[in-house]
């Protein structure tokens, strides 16, 4: 995986996080988890401009203008706050990151 682009594949990390967090599975470890992070944060970046072109092309206070903003705002919600320390933290923070990066990636695909 690269740290932007396509390459990233977000619902393949959502699912193994996922996985991950059964009662039967061990956590992923705190590098693997931190450089998924950063991959995802550079792919939320990559898609915030678009999804942001794609809302403000839509009548204002429309249902999509509503729709796109607020997918917006849960991006920037889930970028703000740096990944925790402690495995489990860090394995649901990554998760949220990566079902962040899907909605974007989704509507990115819904303007083409």
């Amino acid at each position: 995986m690269t740290a932007t682009g396509h390459d990233v594949d977000a619902e393949a990390i959502a699912a193994a996080i996922t996985d991950a967090l059964s009662p039967t599975s061990v956590l992923p470890e705190l590098h693997k988890l931190g450089r998924l992070d950063e991959q995802l944060r550079a792919e939320i970046c990559r898609l915030t401009p678009i999804v942001r072109t794609a809302a403000d092309s839509e009548p204002p206070r429309s249902r999509e203008w509503y729709r796109l903003h607020n997918e917006l705002g849960r991006a920037a919600d889930a970028t703000a706050p740096r990944m925790p320390d402690q495995p489990l933290a860090a394995s649901l923070h990554v998760a949220e990151l990566a079902r962040r990066a899907c909605a974007l990636r989704q509507i990115e695909g819904e303007q083409r």
